[in-house]
């Protein structure tokens, strides 16, 4: 029997078993369906048709279920990089009651490889789920609550639910157990300049070190308020995204009579805050720039996907480990953009409070300052006066 070329260490261990276990009971009657089905499986692999072989050989096995197709089946989806069907076949191959005892240490030395090659990707809901997907494949229920298996590696998870869809990425590794929250949660970080300032967010009180660092709150829509002494600014609400970092600042209480001497602007506090407008700018474009990364890094895995049965496994190999490095790369400079989104969210807080910190001097009624009127007029939702979101970003 012709074997699959291959270098990998699975197959090398493999081929003993396939020398000893591959060979159907009913040889002498080739006439028969299901030996053409084989041999044109066999034929068909070493000429490199993986696909093609693989229909064949599981047609040969739906007419004669004989455990040494299933070991064929096991080295043609290793091939083919699918270590989850791949495992799947040797399972069934050791559930057979003839197999001789080294073969059965053989496969089952298989099997203990092939798991480290294989990751458990574990989904908690929090909303009504309509339908879950993994890399474009929906789930069914029992899937969701049992677990997902997956090669190691980068994986899309899609969630349906409530109108929206989320799409988020989770890197699986091999012979570990990944837990995914869908669909996940964001930041939110408050800021003020006025001072004795408390911070609220859905009605619970925050120290002023947790509004300043952001703390973590679920998808969906959240309520903002600000309390200073008797004053208190109108609660707003915001609207958090998947691993989105939302900058809450409050706007200046206009409620002071006409004439009446207020603060003036702190020159300073224009190049702090032009300073953190710029990080903003910086992480804005590198999380662009990281969104076409991962479309350069899609487009290699669908054109790999196309022409896996024209390459030959060691190109395979080679171009999906190009992938994997790719996408380290894209994860590195996702945490860059995240670094530099908050420190834009930071440094623009800062600025603000430097614009108002000058209370010595009057400030003119009517003054042109474009940052001014930015912070008296601009409000989450379109409100005026009252808290407004000064930075947005995707961790």
């Amino acid at each position: 029997m012709r074997l699959i070329s291959s270098s990998s260490l699975f197959l090398a261990l493999l081929i003993p078993l396939l020398q000893s276990v591959a060979r159907p009971a009913s040889a002498a009657e080739p006439d028969k369906a299901w030996r053409v089905a084989y041999d044109r499986c066999q034929k068909l692999s070493s000429d490199g048709d993986y696909t093609a072989a693989l229909a064949a050989c599981e047609q040969a096995y739906t007419l004669n279920p004989d455990p040494g197709i299933l070991a064929y089946i096991a080295q043609i989806q290793t091939a083919l990089l699918h270590p989850v069907q791949a495992l799947d076949a040797l399972q069934r191959y050791l559930r057979s009651d003839s197999l001789d005892p080294a073969d059965r240490k053989t496969a089952e030395a298989q099997v203990r490889y092939l798991e480290t090659q294989i990751g458990t990707l574990a989904l908690v809901i929090r909303v009504e789920a309509g339908r879950v997907g993994v890399d474009g494949h929906w789930l069914d229920a029992a899937s969701v609550a049992q677990g997902v298996r997956l090669a190691a590696g980068a994986h899309q998870v899609t969630l349906e639910a409530e109108g929206e869809t989320f799409s988020r990425f989770v890197w699986v590794r091999g012979g570990e157990k990944t837990l995914l929250d869908l669909p996940g949660s964001g930041s939110i970080a408050m800021s003020c300049a006025t001072p004795e300032m408390r911070f609220f967010i859905d009605d619970q009180e925050l120290s002023p070190t947790e509004a300043s660092h952001g703390v973590s709150r679920a998808v969906g829509s959240h309520r903002v308020g600000f309390k200073a002494g008797s004053s208190v600014w109108p609660t707003e609400t915001v609207r958090v995204k998947p691993d989105e970092l939302i900058s809450v600042i409050c706007s200046p209480r206009l409620d002071v009579h006409a004439g009446a001497d207020r603060p003036s602007m702190n020159q300073r506090g224009y190049w702090v805050t032009g300073a953190g407008l710029s990080l903003g700018i910086a992480a804005l474009a590198t999380a662009i720039y990281n969104g076409n990364e991962y479309d350069r890094w899609q487009a290699a895995n669908d054109d790999l996907a196309k022409k896996m049965d024209q390459m030959t496994f060691a190109d395979s190999q080679r171009q999906a480990r190009d992938n994997d490095e790719l996408i380290a790369d894209i994860k590195t400079r996702r945490k860059v953009s995240i670094g530099l989104g908050i420190a834009s969210g930071l440094v623009t807080a800062a600025g603000v409070a430097l614009v108002f910190s000058d209370s010595a001097a009057k400030e003119r009624h009517d003054a042109s300052s474009w940052l001014r009127k930015m912070a008296a007029g601009l409000g989450v939702n379109g409100a005026k006066n009252s808290a407004e979101v000064a930075w947005r970003g995707a961790w």
